[in-house]
């Protein structure tokens, strides 16, 4: 069962985001403050190749004190929230709800990695 409504992977603020939250399950979650982001990138997962089952796409987030990277389908949307300083929080969602919309955002995986001090 998705935390978001409406069965969404994410949550969007209208105004100014103060940080942003990445949620594993209900009882887990982290956030980093947003003015802690550094970069982010959209990119072809390498992972994936020819590979249908593997999410084709990956969204990295360089934070001053971790590097988020988050795999999924149709992560565009996700990298313009990033951009407008909108997005709030991601979540991961059960495989069943990849394909309930053709056109929506499915995160299959949040990795979280501290940077080395």
């Amino acid at each position: 069962m998705s935390m978001f409504p409406q069965d969404k992977c994410y949550e969007t603020a209208n105004t100014y985001a103060a940080c942003i939250e990445f949620r594993f399950d209900e009882n887990h979650r982290r956030a980093f403050n947003a003015s802690q982001l550094i970069e982010f990138s959209l990119d072809p997962n390498p992972d994936a190749a020819d590979d249908k089952n593997e999410p084709p796409q990956k969204i990295t987030l360089v934070f001053s004190t971790a590097d988020v990277v988050i795999l999924g389908w149709r992560l565009g949307l996700i990298a313009d929230y990033l951009r407008g300083n909108t997005l709030t929080a991601v979540c991961i969602l059960p495989k069943r709800y990849a394909e309930l919309e053709r056109n929506a955002i499915y995160v299959s995986s949040i990795t979280i990695k501290p940077v080395d001090k």
